[in-house]
């Protein structure tokens, strides 16, 4: 009965400093949740080796500490179902790895590089296949196709979807717990207009008459405005004063009398009201008006003016290149190169150098030091249990005398 009561009194003890740890640390949330504290930590991956960058990009602000306030920007983006993380100005590269669950289970991501950053105005374009080389190095092969399904994720973003529009009807409700980039809701309150959890958000420049909106996961978008707010001497754009806002989905049978085009089923975002030559407007914007995709898909330029003939549905030019010329009549060059480039540079893709550890949290800790005392506790109840069988039977038995007749 002894051993009972100490294994009890240690159980007791344990518990209690357990509990006031947690308490303590973690404000009583991990009695709630089981959950796991991460940490990025280095893998000791050297990309040194690899190709050098040879697209043109603004890579000016990248070695820059005024954008990176963390009370604002998560310049770090962790991508669920991995240990994966994406970070701002990474050059990318280095092996792939497979989604552990969620949506994308199976599918692979990363080994994509800054190199192929740049897609065309055709939804599904900046799109690759990656293989290893007996070296280990990854190697490259542009897929000149503009299907998005089925699609693993080289710079470990899935594209954007317009509805079924080019295939993209499996990212269209995709739940956000599987998407990278998308902020807790109790994150960044200030820097940000809309719910964080939202998939899509924008930001809005409106300039030489052009209505341009930059379409992405907020987190994204969070490190682009950050670094197009910069002056342009320290690798920015001078355009200060922007806030991401989130934007809904919006039907183009909704936006548009004519139900029966062949658009109708295609999805696009709901950007609100916007002041063009023609008055404010309720405007929305679709496949048709980006100018430029980047990271297969993921993330958008788009000019509210701009009309892509070969991106309709009704035009069934597969043509990976073929879009409808840019009319640049009045339009500040400048702007649109540093805006472009800039994007180019900045957003976040897979950072080989980089990767999230797990650590124990205060309720796993709990589990590991309560869990083995609670088995000692039922070993010593089950032991004192036979051993009082065990004595209850000696007392009970009584052998008969050996007759010596």
């Amino acid at each position: 009965m002894h051993v009972v009561l100490q294994a009890l009194a240690s159980l007791c003890l344990v518990e209690t400093a357990v509990r006031a740890t947690i308490s303590n640390t973690n404000g009583g949330h991990s009695k709630k949740l089981f959950r796991r504290d991460e940490y990025i930590d280095g893998t000791g991956y050297s990309n040194q080796n690899t190709s050098s960058i040879n697209i043109p990009l603004n890579n000016n602000a990248s070695s820059q500490q005024a954008w990176r306030d963390p009370s604002k920007i998560e310049s770090v983006v962790r991508i669920p179902h991995t240990s994966l993380v994406a970070t701002a100005f990474s050059f990318g590269g280095g092996p792939n790895q497979t989604f552990n669950g969620g949506t994308f289970s199976g599918r692979t991501l990363g080994g994509g590089t800054r190199n192929e950053i740049y897609g065309t105005a055709r939804y599904g374009s900046g799109y690759g296949k990656y293989t290893s080389s007996a070296g280990g190095t990854m190697q490259y092969q542009s897929v000149l196709t503009l299907d998005v399904s089925g699609r693993d994720f080289p710079h470990g973003f899935p594209p954007l979807s317009f509805g079924n529009y080019s295939g993209g009807g499996e990212y269209y409700d995709v739940d956000s717990s599987d998407l990278p980039g998308i902020l807790e809701s109790h994150s960044y309150n200030t820097a940000v207009l809309g719910q964080p959890e939202l998939p899509v958000y924008t930001l809005y420049v409106r300039t030489s008459n052009r209505s341009w909106f930059v379409v992405g996961d907020v987190a994204s978008l969070n490190i682009v405005n950050a670094v197009i707010s910069l002056p342009v001497d320290q690798g920015g754009c001078n355009l200060v004063g922007l806030i991401p806002h989130a934007i809904e989905r919006y039907g183009y049978g909704y936006h548009n009398n004519n139900t029966t085009n062949e658009d109708s089923d295609t999805s696009g975002y709901n950007v609100g009201s916007v002041a063009t030559e023609q008055g404010i407007m309720q405007a929305a914007i679709f496949p048709w008006n980006v100018v430029q995709f980047y990271r297969g898909s993921s993330l958008a330029l788009t000019m509210l003016e701009y009309d892509n003939a070969f991106a309709h549905n009704g035009n069934k030019n597969t043509d990976y290149w073929a879009s409808t010329p840019l009319n640049t009549t009045g339009l500040d060059m400048n702007f649109l190169t540093c805006l472009n480039q800039t994007i180019a540079a900045s957003i976040p893709i897979v950072d080989p150098t980089l990767v999230v550890r797990s650590r124990l949290s205060g309720s796993q800790i709990a589990g590991i030091v309560i869990g083995p005392i609670a088995g000692a506790l039922l070993f010593a109840i089950g032991l004192r249990f036979w051993y009082n069988r065990k004595g209850q039977g000696i007392k009970d038995y009584s052998p008969e005398p050996i007759s010596l007749r």
